[in-house]
């Protein structure tokens, strides 16, 4: 089941942002601010007190609590980190970006199986990790380009891969096509494509 603060956060957190636009952090912080998130937005950088014009926190701890977390740092303190924002925070939307777990080793699939049951436990949901992140009509919560112009009648589009996923956005950009969503799953830790898919068909609206 998708938690619908993942859809329609009215806040979020990017840990690991960054004034490098050309890093996960902070590509993702910019088209989260270029793209008109209406929300509350927040930064954890313990090297930085403000981010792209945003207030810096030092640690995951000291920030308000939140309804999404994009996760752009290192994989060994990706568990800490969720304990903070499931136990703390009332964080109940994760997306990670990061990469070295299952698709890395048995030892990054078991990190990954301990962060998914943390998340499990406070009834949360996944997208990653390993992924570039989602688009939908509320926020731009991913880190590549291009960020194609969003319609209601759009096509809703799921990939496993990012890579994939940004070559199509191109690609269709040349052909007039319009997304209404962007999902990648990256990983599939929790959740996939095919809970997307029941997703989409159980918040459809007949136009």
């Amino acid at each position: 089941m998708i938690h619908q603060k993942l859809i329609q956060p009215k806040s979020i957190v990017v840990i690991g942002g960054s004034d490098n636009i050309h890093s996960p952090g902070g590509s993702v912080l910019k088209n989260l601010i270029d793209h008109h998130f209406s929300g509350s937005l927040f930064v954890v950088n313990p090297k930085k007190e403000e981010v792209q014009g945003i207030k810096s926190y030092q640690s995951v701890s000291e920030i308000p609590k939140v309804d999404v977390a994009i996760i752009a740092i290192a994989a060994r303190f990706v568990f800490d980190t969720v304990k903070v924002l499931t136990e703390e925070k009332e964080t109940k939307g994760f997306i990670i970006f990061s990469a070295g777990f299952a698709e890395k080793d048995n030892e990054g699939l078991q990190l990954e199986n301990k962060i998914v049951a943390l998340i499990n436990k406070v009834g949360g949901t996944l997208l990653g990790p390993n992924n570039i992140g989602l688009i939908n009509k509320y926020y731009a919560g991913v880190f590549t380009k291009p960020i194609p112009k969003l319609d209601n009648s759009g096509v809703d589009f799921i990939s496993g891969s990012g890579a994939t996923a940004v070559f199509i956005m191109e690609a269709a950009q040349s052909f007039g096509l319009t997304f209404s969503s962007v999902y990648t799953v990256g990983n599939s830790a929790q959740i996939g494509v095919e809970e997307i898919l029941v997703y989409f068909d159980t918040s459809f609206e007949k136009c």
